[in-house]
């Protein structure tokens, strides 16, 4: 048997069934190696004795009065020999599953001293998710609907279920031995541990039942609470200074989040479509790659995903919130949403010119505050000329151009709205720093992670096509997959008769499906798409419409796969002496230059190894991270 890492001390006065139960609970749902000591503080109704008498594997001590719970935990602690205690009161009800994320997070956190659950109510709803301290010296349970909590620092979490190092709960003395017998002795435990540079945290990812059954009077328990919140306030005047209270924090909701985020060394909020989708690509890789910047230009940040559609967000938020990133969506008014947040944000950051157009001047305003940053993700004015060819009608051209010139007088104000912008090529960057001369303006594309060792032409096979389809037709990649399909292959195949296509990328629309046969192989989404790309031995996409670097050549680069496509797909992408064996006008041309890679294996390996340095020069993770730390430098963010 491993040796136990866990000890769990609990502080008894009476209450005997309710203390066997959460035993029971705790020996159930704990399969991890662990000790139990439980500390009876006199309690009047001989649960001290039933104690000694039948509790087996385990050590049980015995006060000879009631000298509260923070000395009973004191003492408790000091007959445990493992590298965490976790605090349990008798009233809480462990579930299957609730440790092992507690210990996976201290273990991969070394900055957090202790961490807590969600306590949860009896019918199952949220009763704490920590805690918040007013300037008053009064604390309020932060109690959002589950599915809006996410992992984060707090003032302070209850030690009716706290996991906390054996270690540093020593260096900071423990629990306070000067308060009376229950109440803030966790408060300022925590308080302790920060002051000491210890963090303490609550994830959402587990939960136990709270179930309040306390063994006090409610008029002896507020007397108590009392005596306790003056001594608390004496002792901790000075961190209390400056804070909202918490009396009237309904009243002043904003107070609430100022509270909240307290902790944080920086806030930012930032504005997008939906939930980072990915592994669904259509841009969201690169949304999911700037969030990521964020979050870890400090892991104590305080970063809000605010998604303007609630697409896939039940399903997509979770991974999101676990790793510390609060995630809304579903807001039927944006504008009172950010009013009852006004002065929360340090950082403001809209993606896209649609949702500048529909949130970023609203939300602002009530955050003026902020450093606001434009994400352009691509110019898409200059789409609705792409789409030129297409128009049958004097009228639809007319539309395509009036759209156009609305995105473009749209893009030019997020641009000059912004103190800070991020756009994703070079070639992009100039244009914006043209028409916005006031604004700093960023390059940071996209990193990709290009493998030790990529296979080379020897084993590859078939065509493949990579990019998302949304479920819907008449998107650029349902374009350019049909293009591919019905314009390229044919005279392919001519040439080569047992080539073959797969097609890859989420949720493909009824024309994509209709493909599928000998020939082509609608593959549709794919966990990771490297695999693919690097089984593969041409990439194609003839693609017609789109802006800005388009991601899934950046993986392909990254798989050492060559592609081909059209100067709108080869925009940004550093191609150098490669772009004329890469960048195809017609469809003619496209099948020609494909013919010549399929056939032509030195230029073929030639290629790869250009693709290949390109991808490490310009697209590498370490690039972007670089490029990212620039920008959060221009909003006043040294990131650690």
């Amino acid at each position: 048997m491993s040796t136990p890492r866990v000890t769990f001390v609990l502080v008894s006065y009476g209450g005997r069934d309710m203390l066997v139960s959460c035993l029971r609970a705790l020996a159930e749902h704990t399969p991890q190696p662990h000790r139990v000591v439980v500390v009876d503080s006199a309690s009047p109704d001989g649960t001290g004795e039933w104690l000694e008498r039948n509790l087996t594997g385990a050590t049980v001590l015995r006060l000879p009065e009631n000298l509260g719970f923070g000395v009973g935990c004191n003492l408790g602690v000091r007959h445990a020999d493992t590298e965490f205690v976790c605090f349990l009161n008798a009233d809480i009800e462990v579930t299957a599953g609730w440790l092992a994320p507690l210990l996976a997070f201290l273990d991969a956190t070394p900055a957090a001293a202790a961490v807590a659950p969600v306590l949860l109510n009896e019918d199952g709803t949220v009763q704490e998710a920590g805690s918040l301290i007013g300037g008053d010296g009064w604390c309020r349970a932060y109690d959002e609907p589950a599915e809006r909590l996410f992992a984060r620092e707090v003032d302070y979490a209850s030690a009716a279920c706290l996991l906390v190092r054996r270690s540093a709960f020593f260096a900071v003395g423990g629990f306070a031995s000067d308060y009376e017998i229950a109440y803030f002795e966790d408060v300022d435990l925590a308080l302790l541990l920060a002051r000491a540079g210890h963090q303490t945290w609550v994830l959402p990812s587990t939960a136990v039942r709270h179930l309040r059954h306390g063994s006090s009077s409610s008029a002896r328990a507020e007397e108590l609470m009392r005596l306790n919140h003056a001594h608390f306030t004496a002792r901790w005047g000075d961190w209390l200074d400056g804070r909202p209270p918490v009396v009237g924090l309904d009243e002043e909701p904003h107070r609430r989040w100022a509270l909240r985020d307290a902790p944080a060394p920086y806030r930012v909020l930032l504005i997008d479509d939906r939930v980072p989708q990915a592994d669904r690509g259509r841009g969201d890789p690169r949304t999911m790659a700037v969030v990521d910047a964020w979050r870890d230009g400090d892991p104590r940040a305080r970063v809000t995903f605010y998604a303007a559609s609630p697409e896939r967000a039940e399903e997509y938020a979770p991974a999101l919130q676990a790793r510390g990133i609060e995630v809304v969506w579903g807001v039927p008014d944006a504008a009172a949403w950010s009013r009852e947040r006004a002065g929360q944000f340090d950082v403001v950051c809209v993606f896209r010119p649609h949702n500048f157009g529909a949130l970023g001047t609203v939300i602002a305003e009530h955050q003026p505050q902020a450093v606001l940053v434009y994400d352009s993700e691509a110019l898409f004015h200059r789409r609705p000329a792409q789409h030129f060819e297409t128009a049958g009608t004097a009228e639809e051209r007319r539309g395509f151009a009036a759209e156009g010139k609305r995105l473009r007088e749209q893009e030019v104000h997020a641009f000059t709205w912004a103190d800070v912008a991020v756009c994703v090529s070079e070639e992009e960057a100039a244009w914006a720093r043209r028409v916005a001369p006031g604004t700093a303006v960023h390059v940071a594309c996209y990193p990709a992670k290009v493998p030790d060792s990529v296979p080379g032409r020897e084993g590859r096979r078939d065509v493949v096509f990579f990019g998302g389809f949304d479920g819907q037709p008449r998107t650029p990649n349902e374009f350019a997959a049909l293009e591919l399909v019905n314009g390229v292959l044919p005279g392919l195949r001519e040439r080569h008769p047992d080539l073959r296509v797969r097609v890859v990328g989420a949720d493909p629309s009824p024309a994509i499906l209709a493909l599928d046969g000998d020939v082509v192989r609608v593959v549709g989404k794919v966990p990771d798409p490297q695999p693919v790309l690097a089984s593969a031995l041409l990439h194609v996409v003839p693609m017609r419409y789109g802006a800005g670097v388009k991601i899934k050549f950046v993986d392909s680069m990254a798989a050492g796969l060559p592609f081909v496509t059209t100067p709108v797909g080869g925009e940004g992408l550093h191609l150098g002496w490669t772009a004329p064996h890469l960048i195809g006008r017609s469809t003619a041309e496209i099948v020609e230059l494909c013919d010549r890679l399929l056939r032509d294996a030195p230029l073929w390996t030639d290629i790869q190894a250009e693709l290949l340095a390109v991808c490490r020069a310009h697209f590498s993770a370490e690039r972007f991270a670089e490029e990212m730390r620039g920008v959060l430098v221009d909003c006043a963010i040294a990131p650690v």
